[in-house]
């Protein structure tokens, strides 16, 4: 029976008692003027009746409102309706009364008045009758999504190959739609179409009228699901809950709505490189997923061609360069760029031409490197040379700094803390102060951090004798970890550790539970996995094995040369 009121309710609203009375007046006319040829009034009554049956019919009922757009399925049977039986009776009664149509026509010439010069018939300008909001807030989402100015106009429904994708709430959802169809829609209508489809009715179901509060995680999730950038809330309208974990923007305003653009937060792609010629090294690089490269050491002097060629593929540009200590094995491919002068592009290389040289030119934008007294190394170690020609190479340059413990700033977006450098303790007591004097830093970004040690807690075959218990470290490893453990109880914790000196080193495990990192790197090749000398293949001092067992112990994924996948993204 609510099927059959709502008919009642539908047909006054679309019809009304006028549409029912010419539609008899014109069966009357039609039967007056037919009656003799049965055959015609026969059509004639056969149409009206499948007509009245298909309006009324439960079944055509039912249809028309589990389809959710009762408006367009009601206009059409108005068509078949009325417009039909007029035009029968009209025809019928030229046909018949030809020697009236002249004075019919006539009458209606001399006596009748030409509505279509009347104002509201003119050509109207927004004869959708859309509001002026939505076609403000369509606008608005057009500009951005063609990085138009301000005040440009904007031409609607151009049919572009690639439209914006907007989430937008019921009550001017239908007029942007119709004002400009380019804009992609989360749904249009209540009830119908994509309102009702699975990944879309979730979230269409919030942003009807009578819903106020559109919960964060559920808006930008499924944005992201359909690669949806901007959406808009009315002025009841509040995002709720944590919105804190995703990147949006305002980028405009009507008087009872704002727009938005959602702009999905970047992230990081962390990835190992291994020495060419088989031995162990410290290679790292940071890509930002829009933009932004970082180079940690870089590695041996052999692997510059292979290293330019992989930053060339990325941009050519790298916004930092970070240096933990000046080893050959950590520093000689930023040794070999800097003593060619290839981080300065020429005019030739800028333009892609050749400018006679085999290898590739690059921008480095910024160099840090750990502080560290170059006359105590060199007093100490003949390897100290390459700290040398690391000077040398940045003579003439003002883009690079020495980092000390305590320093923080920003690289490509990812906090960085020193947690460590070569400090007065480390002078003092340590028998290898490049490597005890590595800088340790952190970088965090928003929910993910790895923390770089550099090759502090130094492991020789000397310190190895000395060592009774792995599990303790050696003297000086633990006078590194209880420094940083005290002076950073917060902030040693990460997600990803690059285990220190290639994972040959003497920190007691206490640090590294610490850390408790998710994924392990080794800076090292199976032989230095495995304890083996690499000429021989003998069983070696090197204490790898052990802080492999620890990092598997700790639940960590494990990293290596030998590694198939060798790299990892964050955020």
């Amino acid at each position: 029976m609510q099927l059959y009121r709502n008919m009642e309710l539908k047909i006054n609203e679309y019809m009304g008692t006028g549409a029912v009375v010419m539609f008899f007046a014109c069966l009357l006319l039609f039967w007056l003027l037919k009656k003799e040829k049965s055959r015609q009034m026969k059509v004639y009554l056969f149409y009206a009746l499948f007509v009245v049956i298909g309006m009324t019919n439960p079944l055509s009922l039912y249809v028309i409102e589990k389809s959710g757009n009762m408006n367009v399925y009601e206009r059409f049977f108005w068509l078949l309706m009325i417009p039909v039986f007029v035009s029968f009776s009209f025809a019928a009664f030229v046909q018949e009364r030809k020697k009236l149509l002249i004075p019919c026509l006539l009458l209606l010439v001399l006596g009748g008045n030409i509505v279509f010069t009347d104002i509201e018939y003119s050509k109207a300008e927004n004869a959708e009758k859309i509001s002026q909001e939505a076609i403000d807030v369509s606008d608005m989402i057009m500009r951005d999504f063609e990085g138009l100015d301000e005040n440009e106009p904007v031409q609607p429904n151009r049919m572009l190959e690639e439209s914006p994708c907007a989430v937008v709430p019921e009550p001017i959802v239908k007029e942007i739609r119709m004002y400009n169809a380019d804009i992609r829609l989360w749904f249009v209508r209540k009830d119908f179409g994509s309102f009702n489809k699975k990944g879309y009715r979730k979230l269409a179901a919030l942003m009807i009228e009578e819903n106020s509060e559109v919960p964060a995680d559920t808006l930008f999730r499924s944005m992201r699901s359909k690669g949806f950038t901007y959406f808009v809330l009315g002025d009841w309208q509040e995002l709720t809950g944590d919105t804190g974990h995703y990147a949006y923007e305002q980028i405009g305003q009507t008087e009872h709505y704002r727009v938005y653009k959602y702009t999905k937060k970047p992230t990081y792609t962390l990835t190992q490189f291994a020495d060419v010629e088989g031995f162990s090294c410290m290679s790292y690089m940071i890509e930002k997923s829009d933009g932004g490269l970082v180079v940690i050491d870089g590695g041996r002097a052999w692997q510059s061609l292979s290293m330019l060629d992989e930053i060339k593929k990325r941009g050519g540009v790298v916004d930092a360069w970070i240096i933990t200590h000046p080893h050959d094995d950590h520093c000689g491919v930023l040794c070999s760029i800097l003593a060619a002068e290839l981080d300065r592009p020429t005019e030739e290389s800028d333009s892609g031409q050749d400018d006679g040289t085999d290898m590739p030119h690059i921008t480095i934008r910024q160099i840090y490197i750990g502080e560290m007294d170059f006359d105590a190394a060199k007093a100490q170690s003949s390897r100290a040379d390459t700290y040398g020609y690391l000077l040398q190479g940045l003579e003439g340059h003002d883009n690079y700094r020495f980092l000390k413990e305590g320093d923080e700033l920003d690289v490509i977006g990812l906090r960085m803390q020193v947690l460590h450098t070569c400090n007065e303790a480390v002078l003092e007591n340590s028998e290898n102060l490049m490597n005890d004097g590595s800088m340790v830093f952190k970088l965090s970004g928003e929910k993910k951090s790895i923390l770089f040690l550099g090759d502090i807690g130094d492991n020789n075959p000397e310190i190895a004798a000395s060592v009774s218990d792995r599990s303790e470290g050696s003297e000086m490893g633990r006078m590194i970890a209880d420094e940083i453990l005290a002076a950073y109880p917060d902030d040693i914790k990460a997600d990803y550790v690059q285990m220190s000196h290639h994972g040959n080193n003497a920190m007691p495990d206490y640090f590294y539970e610490a850390i408790s990192p998710s994924v392990a790197f080794f800076d090292a090749p199976d032989w230095l996995m495995e304890n083996k000398n690499k000429d021989t293949g003998e069983t070696s001092y090197y204490s790898t094995p052990h802080y492999r067992k620890l990092m598997e112990r700790l639940g960590a994924r494990i990293i290596s040369y030998s590694s198939k996948e060798r790299s990892v993204t964050f955020r």
